[in-house]
């Protein structure tokens, strides 16, 4: 078989790309679940007890997406560096835990109901996204 038969063999994306790829894609379905609570008439605004309401612009969702993914992304690339047998281990156990304890703040804001279901779902797009993305085996090199 010459070369030009032979069948042309795709080398995988870096992971990089694939990671930033999904930092792209969070983004877009969190700003996606804010129009859609904004045009549902949500009241986008909350604050922890005793506190003063902030409001919850598309800002604030762009930015905390991009601090908290960008900080995941960062975590796995320590462990990636640090700790490589362990790092996939590690890395979901912590994502996992850094989820769950997500949601008492939610619990606890003074909110009304839809801004409260409006923040578990974009809590759980984030991580429905990013976690198994950032969550992956590394490719043997």
């Amino acid at each position: 078989m010459s070369k030009i038969d032979e069948p042309a063999v795709k080398a995988p994306a870096p992971v990089w790309r694939t990671r930033l790829l999904a930092l792209a894609v969070t983004m877009a379905a969190a700003v996606l679940a804010w129009v859609v609570a904004h045009a549902a008439g949500v009241e986008l605004e909350a604050s922890q007890p005793g506190g003063e309401a902030m409001p919850v612009g598309i800002v604030n969702v762009v930015m905390s997406v991009v601090l908290f993914g960008g900080l995941g992304w960062l975590a796995r690339a320590i462990l990636d560096r640090f700790a490589k047998h362990r790092a996939v281990l590690v890395w979901r156990i912590g994502a996992g835990v850094v989820f769950a304890l997500e949601v008492l703040p939610i619990v606890l804001a003074e909110a009304t109901l839809g801004m409260k279901v409006f923040l578990a779902v974009l809590h759980v797009i984030v991580a429905a996204i990013l976690i198994p993305v950032l969550g992956r085996r590394l490719p043997e090199a």
